[in-house]
């Protein structure tokens, strides 16, 4: 028989957590069912795990064929171990197909060890190449190949539709059961699919093949689930592209519930949530959120200006029935978070930041994720012609390991990203994403939020001076600690050669962090020296001396910190009710009256690691770096 292996090195969080190899499994687990692949070929166990290429190698024995399975994060490390394989084993074709493989076959120009490519979908054409080599038949009716003929590179016909409804589950078939066993110290998370395609086609997105959504059957998705439940999988990522856009998904999320009531797995179903939030959407993110299994709903907008919304295909959610959504969804205590893209054309400093802001207007206090603009070969932001027409500048930055702990076995990752467009150069690049760290640190963070909503509220400072007012604030602070460590963040954004943009401080554990994640730590590590230093911008508004006082000690006072279980403290003013009333959209007056407010905690947090791995990267988007959000460990007595 002949020797098949398969690479789909892991992205991994750290050593411990890895997600099974789910795209290659799903090759493996079509091409099988066909009778003359399976008794010609030896399919051999997928190498996922990242290790040292030359020990990896030493462990082939006689390969037939190779198939990489490449995506950004994994694609350098692909090249380089097809490049070993093929002087260890020449004989041994080299297969690589993924979101990393560009659909011009660039990769067969530019890499000669490299055999065949795979555009789009892969499942038909890996099966086609298969037999195609048992029988000798060649490749010309491949759908979806590239391949060498001579010193030619052949383009075999795209097709951008493939019925899915008979396709095999990899969880199914039994083809990661043994995984379990080979790597007992791991604990795997898994993917699953309940759906393929998206109705959209935004610019900056190459997520999926075709417009048209193609479902599997619902009866291969509950098994799935089961099958996770029974190995305890703690973390099920749904990689659809719009959950939420089908009524059946609604019963999807019943089902995922019920299955987890009978031992607890899989403890998180995170799904990606439909672009225009509806019923549907509503439903199922609060049968997840409402029983533990989520951690949050994602109304994505990418960007409120007109202009780029225009650009890049997007249609605009309505920033009324986005307020509209936050209450409907905080009705029924739903966190939820907003993504925004940073650098996408049309955009401008002003348009950006004041977008940012409409969203805090609009009742989006909770949490903002802010990306930077990736360049992916399959997306029309990929298309050389489109960069030239709104002046689009990308660098090539290594792979942010933000929320993982690098393990490269010496081999970087890049990816692309955009720098500048006509309309945001460079420079107002680098101030934009300041901007963004600072709103995100003080208000969704919270280490000022109090005071941005008082005075909004009270004395209609806008949400965009205010927060200006307070990174010059912070740039022109001479030498404090606030302004070394925003001039560094500013520094490094600036050097797009390198673009080492992820903070790393083993005092809150190996991974990597955001800025604005990296600024929140620091600031309440030296919390006894940070409030000093904030305290002369907050006193030029002009807020009574009293209650200054007592608000600042109560924005103090809610501030999650990893040395704190319990607290109680006595303010003169209803600090709790009147916030909550501003995040419910019900404004009333600020009272002043006696408050004990008093407060124990139900998250365990045992260190500043502890609570970079708990609070920041588990429950950012819960908003449970501000105490007042854990409503069952808050007692409140006011007279």
């Amino acid at each position: 028989m002949r020797n098949l292996y398969f690479v789909q090195a892991a992205i991994s969080r750290d050593n411990f957590t890895v997600y099974l190899p789910y795209a290659t499994g799903c090759l493996i687990a079509y091409a099988k069912q066909d009778a003359e692949i399976a008794e010609s070929y030896r399919f051999n166990d997928i190498l996922f795990m990242r290790e040292e290429i030359g020990d990896a190698i030493k462990a082939i024995e006689e390969p037939f064929l190779a198939a990489f399975s490449c995506v950004i994060g994994n694609i350098e490390y692909s090249k380089a171990f097809a490049k070993k394989l093929k002087e260890a084993h020449p004989e041994c074709l080299i297969i690589f197909g993924g979101h990393g493989v560009p659909d011009h076959a660039e990769i067969l120009l530019e890499y000669p060890f490299i055999d065949f490519a795979v555009r789009g979908e892969g499942e038909r054409a890996f099966s086609g190449l298969l037999k195609s080599l048992i029988n000798n038949s060649g490749f010309e009716g491949i759908t979806n190949l590239a391949y060498r003929s001579g010193d030619d590179i052949i383009i075999n016909e795209t097709a951008d539709y493939f019925d899915i409804s008979d396709y095999p589950s990899p969880y199914l078939t039994g083809l990661f059961d043994n995984v379990f066993s080979r790597y007992p110290g791991v604990e795997f998370h898994a993917i699953i699919e309940t759906n393929r395609g998206c109705p959209y086609r935004c610019a900056f997105c190459e997520w999926c093949y075709t417009k048209e959504i193609r479902f599997f059957p619902l009866e291969r998705v509950k098994k799935e689930i089961e099958w996770m439940s029974d190995k305890k999988i703690e973390y099920c990522y749904c990689a659809d592209a719009n959950f939420g856009i089908a009524q059946r998904d609604v019963e999807i999320a019943r089902f995922v519930i019920e299955t987890r009531k009978k031992n607890g797995y899989p403890a998180i179903f995170r799904p990606t949530y439909a672009k225009n939030s509806n019923e549907t959407v509503f439903e199922a993110g609060k049968i997840l959120n409402q029983n533990g299994a989520d951690k949050g709903v994602t109304i994505a907008y990418q960007s409120l200006n007109e202009r780029t919304l225009e650009l890049i295909g997007r249609k605009e959610l309505n920033i009324d029935n986005y307020a509209s959504l936050e209450q409907k969804y905080a009705s029924q205590n739903i966190p939820t978070y907003t993504e925004l893209i940073l650098g996408l054309p049309g955009e401008t400093y002003e348009s950006f930041c004041e977008g940012l802001c409409r969203l805090i207007e609009a009742g989006q206090h909770n949490s903002i994720a802010v990306y930077l603009c990736q360049v992916y070969y399959h997306a029309l932001l990929g298309d050389k012609d489109y960069q030239k027409q709104f002046g689009i500048k990308t660098a090539k930055v290594p792979f942010h390991r933000v929320h993982h702990i690098p393990d490269t076995n010496g081999i970087q990752e890049y990816f692309e990203i955009v720098v500048g467009t006509a309309d945001m150069d460079t420079n107002d690049w680098v101030k934009t994403n300041m901007f963004s760290i600072v709103l995100q640190t003080f208000h969704h963070m919270g280490l000022l939020r109090c005071f941005a909503l008082y005075l909004h509220a009270e004395q209609g400072v806008e949400y965009y001076d205010f927060y200006n007012l307070l990174l010059s604030y912070i740039t022109h602070a001479d030498g404090t600690f606030l302004q070394k460590l925003f001039l560094g963040y500013e520094q490094r954004l600036r050097d797009t050669e390198t673009g080492d943009w992820t903070h790393v401080d083993e005092r809150f554990g190996k991974s990597g962090w955001y800025f604005e994640e990296a600024a929140f730590l620091d600031l309440i590590y030296v919390w006894d020296g940070f409030w000093p230093e904030i305290r002369p911008f907050l006193e030029q508004f002009e807020i009574p001396e009293d209650l200054f006082a007592d608000m600042l000690r109560y924005q103090q006072f809610i501030i999650r910190r990893p040395d704190i279980r319990t607290a109680e403290a006595d303010f003169n003013y209803d600090f709790i009710n009147y916030f909550e009333r501003i995040y419910n959209s019900d404004y009333a007056p600020l009272e002043k009256k006696h408050c004990h407010v008093r407060f124990r905690t139900a998250i365990e947090v045992n260190s500043w690691s502890d609570y970079g791995f708990k609070i920041i990267l588990g429950g950012k988007r819960r908003g449970e770096t501000i105490i007042t959000n854990e409503k069952n460990s808050l007692t409140v007595h006011c007279t």
